[in-house]
């Protein structure tokens, strides 16, 4: 933890000096750890960079925006990107902002939110969870209006959305007992998913019955691969999405 808020106040310096000092410092003790290697002095060169200030003032704000950009980042893994209020990532990338507009972790901060949310609306999407894929998109939205990854998610949940859906409503017990009755239900809906060059989304109890509802709706169109997803809920059921002309 130490080593990674030295490297954040490193980076926020941002000068080219102190920066080649830290990585000077680490070789240096590298090497000092390693016995019977000697190491000879570099001559010396000047830098032709302007050095940072070092005054403690400058010091002192390099450390806290050294702090502010660890809290984000943690936020930031913890999931935390807009919400709660005050208490997330991107809140905290937008305070360092307002002391240094050009701080480049933050500003690579806030694309990550946006470029997390796209993700999970995609993900959302693949399961036909639609309302979820557009409250993520609406979240990255309020980020960065106008970024290429939001317009291609919304035009891929368009694309899903133009389709017809069926819904299959599946027995549980006829499910626990694997009963003739479930499984002449389950090659029916294969057969359909089949006809349709249809996909599906198997919502199971566990992952072992969703895998042997597949498994039946499979061996009913003769090991035909039908494409589909798996989602698991306490009402068992098969949702059959057609691509509409």
């Amino acid at each position: 933890m130490k080593a990674l808020k030295t490297l954040y106040i490193c980076a926020v310096l941002g000068s080219p000096a102190l920066l080649s000092a830290c990585q000077t410092n680490q070789l240096e003790a590298e090497s000092e750890s390693a016995p019977g290697i000697q190491s000879t002095p570099d001559p010396v060169v000047l830098n032709e960079q302007p050095e940072a200030p070092s005054t403690p003032d400058y010091i002192l704000r390099a450390r806290i925006l050294a702090d502010m950009l660890y809290e984000a980042s943690l936020a930031f893994e913890d999931g935390r990107l807009l919400f709660p209020a005050g208490d997330n990532a991107y809140d905290r990338y937008l305070e360092v902002l307002s002391v240094e507009p050009d701080n480049a972790v933050a500003l690579q901060g806030v694309e990550d939110i946006v470029g997390r949310y796209v993700s999970m609306a995609n993900r959302a999407i693949e399961v036909g969870q639609f309302a979820d894929a557009e409250e993520y998109l609406l979240r990255a939205a309020s980020i960065r209006p106008d970024a290429p990854a939001i317009a291609e998610s919304r035009a891929y949940l368009e694309n899903k959305r133009a389709f017809k859906r069926d819904y299959f409503a599946l027995d549980p017990e006829a499910l626990s007992e694997q009963s003739l009755e479930i499984m002449s239900q389950l090659g029916s809906i294969g057969e359909y998913v089949k006809n349709r060059d249809a996909t599906f989304i198997i919502t199971a109890r566990n992952d072992a019955e969703a895998r042997w509802i597949y498994q039946i709706m499979r061996e009913a169109v003769g090991g035909y691969r039908l494409r589909g997803n798996i989602a698991y809920g306490n009402q068992p059921t098969i949702q059959v999405n057609t691509p509409q002309s």
